[in-house]
């Protein structure tokens, strides 16, 4: 992107503005208030309209565009038009697109992601964008590309009206600042809107997740019932998918998964409103709307046909279909008949299709049945072993069956009841501690000593008990998982347990935990004098219980995601709301290494910036292993490691293995670095530096610290760019204010020398003091106008050798209000004012205009007025000569306390001493 566009017929001022000045104004206060809307925007739409409007007044500009690069149709389209609008042009456009064919120069911005100039007047401008700005009666014309991730999103498009003044380089800059803005919002809401996703879709296949799919039957139910409108489910399990897993890796379960995700959608598609989904992780299912079962059986067999078809590995599916009907009326139950019908398949073989009616749901879960009649309970205790064998084998099976989609606590159900069973168990119970909670809640509760093994649903008056007053539970349940067994006989137990032992009559209890994504389940057996040993239990039942609650995995992996991606929204609003007020660079990068490692809590979160030798070197860091940066005095060339390709390719670099990574190379004396996260940093169109993040465990970082980093260097990019803007503004009025207090000093004898050194010293002493951003800015422009309001006082008062009369003097002692009163049109300078009012205040109150003392006197207007008369001690005046510096601080330190304020004569005493190691100046 050149530096300086050469725009023919350019002038020296914005478009429309004659006050270069005030445009620049005018564009720093647009480009704050969009970045303040873009830090609190939840979607393009709420920017669009302010971006537009502020930017096209700010420029002055005839007419402002921001469109979208629509990859798939080639053509951008254009999203709101401000100012002047054309022929045929709205405001907010239904369809009004472009192609390239027509504009090259929208070709050429989106191949290379640089700005495009164009002037009717322009002898190498293409013709056919001559005849479009002819055509939109305009007279020229600049493009700025919108970039998010890399890729051109869409351009911001501007033009001049006939007669104004051409666009300059000042003004792409401000386009410039205006995309990185919307660029933010764009990446922030694209993250959104994959976390929206995740919610309602199956991240690996595309298709519905279980929770669309409840909600779809839930809807489709309700028209059964209403209209009569026939439903059909189909519930699909992948055959030998372990087998694969084991045998080619999980890539490849994943693409055998998306290959059956493809085959149903296919096989789906000549019935309108089918739902398909995946539900589990090998389970899909088919809702079918207005069809019976016959339909499943076409869609069963097409997509077995479209599998058996394809010549990669061999996929069949067990597919089980159930249909809305008497005894089937809601949705859990359609869904238990499916499933049960696609278990029947399995067991057949696989590869078929079973259909399903209510009583295909009987299912035992222990397998061996009492036989009928009435039958004690010790007189089962026999066969332990055997039992427990055949039991846990056959409850294995219905756990990946019949309730595989059931609840944890349907789950933990099962098991209680066919290890109740197996050992002759007087009692058992599921209880549930949510995360965070305190109590442990009762769910179900069983008692076998009167014969029944049924469990018992408990309603709103569940029993609940303190986690303290169980320190084993409590013990389990922090660790989220384990086992414990109490006997009421064993002395090493916990008394507390045995005595709760003891009041209940048992002789012992088993407890398991397993975490879940409500909390921890924590299941527990009670023994009586007819119950097996529950030692010989413990391992098996640990084991099935974590069996029952590994199908929660998935959900909670998809709660932590969507809890993550929640995070780094959160993130990446507070960063741009502190973003949006921050006008420093350094403030900037130190804002944003702040929330990113408040977030990641990585051993190292830095950004380094590209110094003019093409180095690269650290800004701000957080993390254990900052320090090294910094006291190692680290740098290295921007053109190597994984720094160096993130700067080369312009992109984020993600590597799980950094010793296998030949580009990698350590920051200083860092070791045991494995992973590590870098992403480059733009100001305009050039790299300004890196954001990278280090940690010592292998792959560190997933593909939502990728988005989330791309996201934010976005933010901190757009925000450099504006403090760039923000800095070219105030270096413009501290010129300004720098020439007129010269022009100001050559009216009263000073030469330009004495302004250069008063701002040095008084810098140096605000500094000493604690001053800083804001302050300190102030503090410079006081001291380059504190005099500025000389300009009214008559240049023979000025140069006047002779004492002033008494009118004279009053004509002098009234220029600090004069200075005052000049300023107090430019906005910028607010905080200036009050430092020129009082620049000639004495400590004891006998300065001049209001006679303020001591500390009713601004700080800064204290440090202007010591360094003011320092310096003009020490400078040649017309009618005295310089004094020695020595000299000058003597007399200094002489009125300090009268006419100075202590405190910043010892500060400026420390400055000069600092800057004079050998004591020329004196010890005054």
């Amino acid at each position: 992107m050149p530096a300086d566009p050469s725009v023919p017929g350019a002038g020296t001022q914005p478009p429309g503005s004659t006050d270069p000045a005030r445009g620049e104004r005018d564009e720093r206060e647009a480009l704050m208030r969009i970045a303040a809307a873009a830090a609190a925007a939840n979607g393009l739409d709420d920017l669009l309209e302010l971006t537009s409007d502020a930017a096209c007044e700010a420029m002055g500009a005839g007419s402002l565009s921001i469109s979208r690069w629509e990859r798939d149709r080639g053509v951008m389209r254009t999203l709101v038009n401000a100012g002047v609008l054309g022929p045929g042009e709205e405001r907010r456009p239904n369809d009004e697109t472009y192609s390239l064919d027509d504009h090259p120069s929208v070709e050429r911005l989106l191949r290379t992601a640089m700005p495009y100039f164009n002037a009717v007047d322009d002898p190498d401008a293409d013709p056919r964008a001559v005849a479009l700005l002819r055509q939109l009666g305009k007279e020229s014309d600049v493009g700025v590309p919108i970039v998010v991730g890399g890729e051109v999103w869409g351009e911001v498009w501007a033009a001049t009206l006939p007669a104004a003044v051409r666009f300059r380089s000042r003004d792409v800059r401000f386009l410039e600042a205006i995309a990185a803005q919307l660029a933010g919002v764009v990446a922030r809401g694209e993250l959104f809107s994959r976390v929206s996703r995740l919610a309602y879709e199956d991240e690996l296949t595309g298709l519905a997740n279980r929770r669309a799919l409840d909600e779809h039957l839930t809807a489709a139910v309700a028209r059964w019932r209403e209209q009569g409108t026939p439903l059909t489910l189909i519930v699909c399990d992948v055959d030998e998918l372990k087998t694969i897993n084991d045998e080619r890796g999980h890539h490849a379960g994943d693409r055998a998964l998306r290959r059956v995700g493809r085959a149903l959608v296919k096989a789906a598609s000549p019935y309108p409103g089918a739902r398909v989904a995946r539900i589990s992780g090998d389970e899909f299912a088919v809702a079918l709307g207005g069809v019976g079962l016959s339909a499943a059986s076409d869609v069963a067999g097409t997509a077995l046909r479209v599998l058996a078809d394809e010549r990669d590995t061999r996929i069949a599916l067990s597919c089980g279909a159930a249909a809305a009907g008497p005894g089937l009326e809601r949705p859990d139950q359609i869904m238990r008949a499916a499933d049960a019908a696609q278990y029947a398949a399995k067991r057949r073989g696989g590869g078929q299709l079973c259909t399903a009616g209510p009583d295909t749901l009987s299912e035992s879960l222990v397998g061996e049945q009492p036989p009928s009649g009435p039958r004690g309970r010790r007189g089962r205790r026999k066969g332990t072993a055997e039992r427990l064998e055949a039991t846990s084998e056959r409850l294995l099976g219905l756990l990946d069956s019949t309730f595989a989609e059931r609840s944890t606590v349907d789950r933990l159900e099962a098991v209680c009841i066919a290890f109740a069973e197996v050992t002759n168990a007087a009692a058992w119970t599921v209880s549930l501690t949510g995360h965070g909670e305190q109590v442990i809640r009762s769910l179900l509760s069983a008692d076998d000593r009167d014969s029944r093994l049924k469990g018992i649903r408990l309603g709103v008056e569940q029993e609940s008990l303190a986690l303290a007053e169980s320190p084993l539970a409590e013990r389990l349940i922090r660790a989220g998982g384990g086992s414990y067994l109490v006997e009421v006989h064993d002395r090493a137990a916990d008394p507390a347990e045995r005595r709760m032992l003891a009041e209940l009559a048992y002789t012992g209890v088993l407890g398991c935990g397993i975490s879940d994504v409500e909390g921890t389940y924590l299941i527990e057996l009670f023994a009586d004098g007819d119950t097996s040993d529950l030692a010989s239990v413990r391992l098996p039942l640990s084991l099935l219980a974590r069996a029952a609650g590994a199908h929660t995995n998935a959900a909670v992996e998809g709660v932590r995601q969507l809890r993550k991606r929640t995070r780094h929204l959160a993130l990446l609003g507070t960063l741009g709301a502190r973003l949006a007020s921050i006008d420093s660079e350094t403030e900037a990068v130190r804002a944003a290494v702040e929330e990113l490692h408040n977030e990641f809590a990585h051993p190292l979160t830095a950004i380094s910036r590209v110094t003019a030798d093409g180095h690269v070197e650290p800004v701000a860091a957080c993390g254990t292993m900052s320090a090294l940066l910094f006291e190692s005095g680290w740098q290295q060339s921007a053109n190597v490691g994984l720094i160096g390709r993130a700067l080369r390719e312009s992109t984020v670099v993600a590597v799980g293995d950094v010793l296998a990574e030949p580009d990698y190379r350590p920051l200083g004396d860092a070791r045991g670095v494995r992973s590590e996260l870098c992403a480059p940093l733009w100001c305009g169109n050039r790299i300004w530096g890196v954001i990278d993040i280090e940690d010592t465990r292998p792959d560190a970082f997933d593909a939502d610290d990728t988005h989330l980093l791309r996201a934010v260097a976005d933010q901190v990019s757009s925000t450099l760019r504006a403090t760039s803007l923000y800095r070219d503004v105030e270096t413009s009025y501290l010129d300004t204010a720098h020439a007129l207090a010269a022009a100001v000093e050559a009216r009263d004898a000073y030469t330009a020398t004495h302004l250069e050194a008063l701002s040095r010293h008084a810098l140096a002493v605000g500094e000493d003091l604690g001053l800083d951003g804001a302050a300190l800015r102030d503090l410079r422009f006081g001291a380059a106008l504190h005099d500025v309001g000389k300009v009214v006082v008559p240049e023979e008062v000025l140069s006047k050798r002779e004492p002033l009369t008494a009118y004279e003097r009053s004509q002098i002692e009234q220029h600090t209000v004069a200075g005052e009163q000049i300023l107090a049109t430019i906005e910028f300078l607010d905080g200036v004012r009050p430092i020129v009012r009082a620049s000639h205040e004495r400590w004891d109150g006998e300065g001049y205009p209001d006679r303020l003392a001591g500390d009713q006197i601004p700080l800064a207007a204290r440090i202007v007025f010591v360094c003011d008369a320092f310096d003009a001690m020490t400078s040649e005046r017309a009618y005295r000569p310089a004094m020695s510096r020595s000299d000058a601080l003597e007399e200094i330190a002489r009125c300090a306390g009268s006419q100075f304020d202590p405190t910043v004569v010892e500060a400026l005493l420390r400055v000069l001493r600092a800057a004079d190691p050998y004591g020329v100046i004196g010890n005054a």
